[in-house]
């Protein structure tokens, strides 16, 4: 039995299961990690697997999500968000973390739910892709 009760703005207990997780629960781990937010803000959710930290973010934060992955199909996350009607507030990309093609700036927060350890490997990553000089 997971740990999602009904206790959100969203009932996330369908998608807990092997189907849309891709390691720890992603729900569970944003649920502890009790972050600042403000409605409307841009995140980009670095590494999103098959979406459901974005789901979250835009459920519970109501903030707009770009949803960046290399191995997911960004056409499936799409198919995924649109299946529950967000996908005017999640925008799925297919983007590899060592070449984002976004402005500087251009984000509110950038988050990586058990994600970063595939690529930020290289001392100083979060300092030259996040906070150039």
């Amino acid at each position: 039995m997971f740990y999602y009760e009904q206790t959100k703005n969203f009932d996330y207990t369908p998608y807990c299961n092997g189907t849309y997780f891709m390691g720890p629960s992603v729900i569970r781990l944003l649920d502890e990690a009790n972050l600042p937010r403000k409605k409307g803000m841009r995140i980009l959710d670095l590494g999103c697997g098959k979406g459901l930290s974005s789901l979250y973010l835009a459920k519970e934060y109501d903030v707009t999500v770009f949803a960046a992955d290399l191995w997911i199909s960004p056409t499936e996350n799409y198919e995924f968000f649109r299946s529950l009607g967000i996908e005017e507030q999640i925008f799925p990309i297919y983007a590899d973390a060592n070449a984002l093609p976004f402005a500087e700036g251009f984000f509110d927060a950038v988050i990586s739910v058990d994600a970063y350890h595939y690529f930020g490997a290289e001392a100083g990553f979060s300092l030259k892709k996040f906070f150039p000089c």
